[in-house]
């Protein structure tokens, strides 16, 4: 799973990548004529018009295959990154915690403590699921990084280090894509 740091700067290098290709078509489309083309501030021709052209294709087709090479969300790599992925942490709630099974009163999903430490969940299933049985993700993991995780399993487990801040149910991250 990879981090909101790390999509950010895959989107940027993809910009990038897609940029240079752009422009380097562009250049050989102008040597190529002779280097009459002028778009911009000085004029206007043809020949201009098809170097910007040139650009505009090599440009929009190099960022479409960046973003299935890279798999990164399509906000973040139109903005070079400047715009972030929302990171998992955002879309956890806390969950309600109880210290034994007879606190437990039946009624949405806890996690069970022993202790003051984390043990299992509850509500899940018909018996206590461990905590390893149970998927989690660190904080700062990007939430477009989890669609696998929620096409077999209904809620993810949202942890900094041993502390769980909380969980992400499958319903609240589909609504969060507009599914």
């Amino acid at each position: 799973m990879r981090t909101v740091k790390e999509l950010r700067l895959a989107g940027l290098f993809a910009y990038l990548a897609a940029l240079v290709l752009g422009l380097l078509f562009s250049l050989l489309v102008h040597v190529l004529l002779g280097g009459e083309g002028r778009l911009g501030w000085k004029g206007l021709n043809l020949y201009g018009l098809l170097e910007g052209l040139v650009f505009l294709l090599v440009f929009s087709f190099a960022l479409a295959v960046a973003s299935r090479a890279v798999r990164v969300p399509c906000l973040t790599l139109l903005t070079a990154g400047l715009i972030a992925p929302t990171p998992a942490r955002r879309l956890a709630r806390p969950l309600s915690r109880v210290a034994s099974l007879e606190a437990y009163e039946g009624r949405g999903v806890v996690l069970l403590e022993q202790e003051g430490r984390p043990v299992g969940v509850l509500g899940l299933a018909d018996h206590i699921l461990p905590l390893e049985e149970v998927p989690s993700v660190e904080a700062e993991v990007a939430a477009s990084e989890l669609y696998p995780l929620f096409l077999r399993q209904p809620l993810v487990l949202v942890v900094r280090g041993e502390e769980v801040v909380g969980a992400i149910p499958r319903e609240a991250f589909f609504r969060h894509l507009g599914i």
